[in-house]
């Protein structure tokens, strides 16, 4: 058994954690372990009628456990962690906001790639700092899920199953291959909670090497809100700034926050310190409102401009709400004046000779059929996120390739 960057964890079961997960949200809605009310069933109950639906925690013999911070694996979207430290998406010495503050341990944007020979891949893992939310699937809350292939050609081969009622798990992340060869995996990190520690387990005695390189490996950063932060993803790889990654093969670093995406200079300033991104995308609308946009973009700008003069910059307005369709015109009036604040900046800069600053116009991105790309009117499902995908992606590939 190697040494270096591994620990062997001893015992048979790590699972002990009882108490409930700090929450940023608290559901009306019964959980589901209460179930002497009416009929509702736990998962535990509905497993007994189709096993699909349960879980079981895995036992951690036989495993060779990696510390993320081992030299044959790749740890992504955290830029100023260093080896040791906790998983922040930002310096613990940030002058932020309260929720920026809080929602900094949140690890959406975070992924660990590797590749193995083993033939099973387990997670040890404890989680804290989780939102829950009567409209967001625990998995892509507090899971984690994985994709098998490299470039862009990845697709995905499992999740975590787990009891979220507890705040450790040690669970299988995907079925175990029939052979053993060597395979490439990327882990997503959970979107809604912060990770206390986290463990890669593979069979004992496997190949665990770096994965394949990035095409590019400059990052994409993207600052934004609840949506671009994966709300409300049913699991971490549909976040879409992870399915671009995968769609562009490159890094992004997500820097969304959500409720708290309302362009504060001190955020501006963070995103300066990133060394040599390939494109800083500003979608912040929906936190900052009209007047917030208005009141915050040009200095925002300004403060990204003095430490990248010519780094691409594309500026997103608000994806489509459910009462721009409705009787309320409110909606539909901000969305014009979106729209206006930001091409009001463009025109401005481009007088100024800034030619890399850009437009997306966001109620485009759900394409035809908005209504059915969310699951309350505003943070998208899946779908939306896929949708958002399909179409940021060639927009994001464009203006890399003539910059």
């Amino acid at each position: 058994m190697k040494s270096v960057g591994k620990i062997k964890i001893a015992g048979s079961l790590l699972i002990a954690g009882m108490l409930l997960l700090s929450g940023c949200a608290t559901p009306e809605s019964v959980t589901a372990n209460n179930t002497k009310k009416g009929n509702i069933m736990s998962d535990r109950e509905i497993a007994k009628f189709d096993k699909a639906m349960g879980y079981k925690n895995e036992a951690v013999d036989g495993m060779d456990w990696y510390s993320v911070d081992a030299p044959n694996v790749e740890l992504t979207g955290l830029y100023w962690r260093k080896p040791g430290e906790a998983f922040r998406r930002i310096p613990f010495t940030s002058k932020v906001s309260d929720g920026v503050d809080f929602l900094a341990w949140n690890t959406a944007g975070v992924m660990l790639r590797f590749r193995t020979d083993s033939q099973e891949i387990k997670v040890n893992v404890k989680v804290g700092h989780a939102c829950r939310m009567d409209h967001m699937a625990h998995v892509g809350i507090m899971g984690f899920d994985i994709y098998l292939g490299s470039g862009s050609s990845k697709f995905y081969a499992g999740s975590t199953r787990f009891d979220h009622n507890k705040d450790e798990y040690n669970v299988k992340i995907l079925e175990p291959f029939p052979t053993k060869k060597m395979r490439e995996f990327t882990i997503h990190f959970p979107l809604y909670s912060g990770v206390e520690s986290f463990r890669l387990g593979v069979n004992e005695g496997s190949v665990v090497e770096l994965p394949t390189p990035w095409k590019d490996p400059r990052p994409v950063v993207v600052y934004g809100t609840s949506i671009q932060q994966g709300g409300c993803a049913s699991r971490p790889g549909m976040c879409h700034t992870n399915q671009m990654s995968r769609m562009l093969d490159r890094p992004f670093i997500n820097l969304a926050f959500s409720g708290s995406g309302k362009g504060e200079p001190e955020m501006a300033e963070l995103i300066a310190q990133i060394k040599d991104p390939a494109m800083i995308v500003l979608d912040y609308d929906a936190n900052a409102h009209c007047d917030g946009l208005e009141a915050t973009l040009p200095t925002f700008i300004d403060i990204i401009r003095k430490a990248h003069p010519e780094v691409p910059i594309l500026l997103v307005s608000r994806l489509p709400f459910k009462d721009e369709f409705l009787e309320t015109n409110e909606y539909k009036e901000d969305r014009f004046r979106y729209t206006a604040i930001h091409m009001a900046e463009l025109k401005r800069r481009r007088d100024m000779g800034d030619k890399n600053i850009h437009f997306l116009d966001g109620s485009t991105l759900y394409g035809p059929d908005p209504s059915e790309c969310t699951v309350d009117g505003c943070h998208a499902t899946d779908l939306g996120f896929y949708q958002i995908s399909k179409r940021m992606a060639p927009v994001i590939e464009r203006i890399l390739t003539q910059f």
